[in-house]
């Protein structure tokens, strides 16, 4: 449209209307006309075929074929539309027709059907009353019209379709005469008005050409175009007085923007000379906090050296008061410290990462022991969570990672002061690379939505009085979020006022092979804290399960324990009454009487002897249950034995801290071939139990494979155990049979070992 003329333009907007408006009504008045002759055809079919069914009736009661006949030519005769005639009885036999061609007829056939060539009509045809009455033979026992047969109309469409035709026709040329016309009158009013613009568009193009004298004649033209013309004039006037105006102010302009680059030049001088010194500053800097760092570390070491030989001597305990204010508040400069010199080094870049295989696992629990004793002190529980999908090796900067978590391990026991810090690691990985997540979370003060936002900028805390309260300098958390930067991570950190916090740090390393990342012999592994007691206990251990029962005894008994072994409930309060252990582990279900009443028997013989319940079941009510009893702590299976060991250290008053991981010494402790012996003995006693239908020994058997299933770490077949527990209670069968199939091929085909 943007490259048609004015003159085309006029036109084309004369006659698109035109076109537009002669499409519809032709479309209209053709749409009408066909409609009507289709509906002229219909109506026509419906007749001759409502007058066939009329005059046919008597042929085809008495199955006159030659009447029916006459009746057919004649109408063929008469009406040369139709291409043939069909008549039918009460069954649909066919008693007379016109012509051979197929035909699409039932009893189920719709009274019109239609296709391009042929419309075919099919009508009933019913007995009158009349007809009846004037045979007698024929008279039913009702006098209503009742259905006789039918005929069926075929009509050709051949006529139909040639008068559409010419329809069609008629109606283009109509249409093109319309245009015709428009076009011829649109060309000669056209000229009046295109003349004019296309003078006017010559001034305007002059005009766009820098000739801002050019003027448009006003003499010949009048009307809008006239006011055109001379409001084009009057704005080439403006335009020529602006023109001049603009040129003045640029030249005044340019005038001002060379002082404006010559005093940036200087600017740019100074700023540059301004960022050497600058520079040249924070190299001073540096070098001030490195010597003064030396020489705060001299003295400072000294003293805490001194102060630990001072509390190796006999003391009053206002003196031990006093070593160990000097302790904490020397251990707390020197943290200071240390974070005032990284945080120099980070913000001058000077930091440098090292890539170096180091082993994961140990790194971690190298972080949990350097903080055990503060939170033993504070009467926190720390512990530390590793998955499985740990790998026992990456490549990284591990003193950077440990100061990283033993940074966020410290803030959260000093924001503690009852309950727990836990520290979870999880690694993802990928091909030669693996995506390290640790998880930090406490039961501490947490910190407020508004204060969450300064916490990552430095020397900043929650608040002042947190500052004043629990001291630092608040550089901790910047230099482990510019470190998690540094190597490619993330830190993140949410928190609810009252609850506690949680710090995630997310950091993507290469896998190191088992040979860089040096890791220790498995025997030395499996034992290298993983557990030793205090002092000699003696330990009852209430398992109904041998199995369970004797990898526990072991892993006890290697810590240094006497374990006293029950099999059901009466035989450990039995064992109670007569050797009085140091601590009970009660499992919950067992023969007999169960872990609940046996607590209970317990307490009426000793309220102070700790009880530890281990169960299977996370539901609420039982716990409330073995509380209400008397259990002191409720351990789930799979059994935590660093949770174990911890509360074993803090009823016995260990002097050192205990080391925590989840990597679990029973399950190390686990033979697979005993396992697989223990679960087939168990599967076969399921299937026995079945076959008798003896619902309580299945149940019993089920309670003995959940507890494998839970205190080995085998989910899946936990679930299948799980279903074939409710099938017994259910005392459902067929449930029952499908469970044990379902458990023996798990049990046959896994071969299972603990993870």
């Amino acid at each position: 449209m943007r490259s048609l003329s004015i003159r085309s333009r006029v036109l084309l907007l004369a006659l698109i209307p035109m076109l537009v408006l002669a499409a519809i009504l032709g479309s209209y008045f053709t749409y009408t006309r066909l409609a009507d002759s289709s509906e002229r055809l219909e109506d026509r079919g419906q007749l001759i075929a409502g007058l066939l069914a009329s005059a046919a009736e008597f042929g085809v009661i008495s199955g006159n074929r030659y009447q029916l006949q006459i009746l057919s030519q004649q109408t063929r005769r008469n009406h040369e539309e139709v291409r043939d005639i069909l008549f039918y009885d009460d069954q649909f036999n066919l008693l007379y027709r016109s012509d051979t061609f197929p035909v699409n007829f039932s009893p189920e056939s719709p009274p019109q059907q239609r296709d391009d060539a042929l419309w075919q009509f099919l009508k009933p045809i019913y007995s009158s009353a009349l007809l009846l009455e004037s045979n007698p033979e024929l008279v039913s026992h009702s006098l209503d019209p009742v259905q006789i047969g039918w005929v069926g109309v075929v009509l050709s469409t051949r006529t139909y379709s040639q008068a559409r035709q010419a329809m069609l026709v008629s109606s283009l040329l109509l249409i093109l005469l319309g245009l015709m016309v428009t076009a011829v009158v649109a060309s000669r009013f056209g000229l009046g008005i295109t003349r004019p613009v296309r003078a006017l568009s010559q001034v305007v193009e002059r005009l766009e050409a820098g000739q801002l004298d050019t003027r448009a004649s006003t003499t010949r033209i009048a009307g809008e175009l006239g006011l055109l013309a001379r409001g084009i004039n009057r704005m080439a006037a403006r335009i020529q007085q602006s023109s001049r105006q603009q040129e003045e102010q640029v030249q005044k302009a340019t005038r001002q923007l060379t002082t404006t680059l010559r005093h940036l030049e200087r600017q740019n001088e100074e700023l540059s000379e301004a960022r050497q010194q600058a520079e040249s500053a924070n190299r001073t800097k540096d070098a001030f906090l490195a010597r003064m760092s030396h020489e705060l570390r001299t003295p400072l070491t000294s003293v805490l050296g001194f102060a630990r030989l001072l509390e190796e001597t006999r003391q009053t305990p206002e003196q031990q008061q006093y070593c160990h204010i000097i302790n904490q508040t020397s251990n707390l400069l020197l943290t200071i410290i240390d974070d005032i010199l990284d945080f120099s080094r980070l913000q001058s870049n000077a930091l440098k990462l090292e890539q170096i295989p180091f082993p994961v696992h140990d790194c971690l629990q190298s972080v949990i022991d350097m903080q055990a004793p503060m939170a033993r002190d504070k009467g926190l529980l720390l512990s530390l969570e590793l998955e499985t999908g740990l790998p026992e090796g990456l490549k990284g900067d591990p003193t950077r990672l440990s100061q990283i978590l033993t940074n966020l391990v410290s803030n959260a026991i000093k924001f503690t002061e009852r309950g727990e810090v836990r520290m979870h690691a999880q690694g993802q990985c990928q091909g030669d690379e693996c995506r390290l997540r640790v998880e930090v979370t406490d039961t501490g003060i947490g910190i407020s939505p508004e204060h969450q936002q300064t916490l990552f900028k430095a020397f900043s805390q929650a608040d002042n009085s947190i500052s004043r309260r629990y001291g630092g300098s608040g550089l901790g958390l910047v230099i482990a979020h510019h470190l998690a930067h540094l190597m490619g991570g993330t830190l993140s950190l949410t928190s609810t006022p009252g609850e506690g916090t949680r710090v995630v740090l997310e950091v993507t390393l290469p896998k190191a092979t088992p040979e860089e990342a040096l890791p220790l012999p498995s025997s030395t592994r499996r034992y290298r804290h993983r557990y030793q007691l205090p002092r000699p206990v003696r330990i009852l251990l209430a398992e109904d399960n041998e199995f369970n029962r004797l990898l526990l005894q072991r892993v006890l008994s290697h810590a240094g324990a006497e374990v006293i072994q029950a099999h059901t409930g009466t035989e450990a309060v039995e064992a109670f009454r007569q050797q009085r252990p140091d601590l009970v582990l009660m499992d919950v279900h067992m023969p007999e009487m169960d872990g609940i009443q046996a607590t209970r028997e317990i307490r009426r013989l000793d309220t102070e002897v700790p009880l530890f319940a281990v169960t299977a079941n996370v539901m609420q009510h039982e716990h409330d249950a073995l509380r209400a009893a008397g259990a002191n702590e409720i351990m789930l299976k799979p059994l935590n034995l660093s949770r174990l060991f911890e509360y074993l250290h803090q009823l016995f008053d260990t002097p050192t801290p205990l080391a925590k991981t989840t990597d679990s010494a029973l399950l190390d402790a686990v033979d697979p071939q005993a396992l697989q012996v223990e679960l087939n003995s168990q599967v076969e006693a399921v299937e026995d139990a079945v076959e008798a239908g003896d619902f309580d020994r299945i149940r019993a058997h089920a309670h003995q494979l959940m507890g494998l299933a839970g205190l080995y770490q085998l989910p899946e077949l936990e679930a299948a155990v799980a279903e074939l527990h409710q099938a017994a209670v259910d005392q459902d069968v067929r449930g029952c049979w499908q469970a044990s199939h379902h458990l023996t091929r798990l049990v046959t085909h896994e071969q299972y070992r603990p993870d």
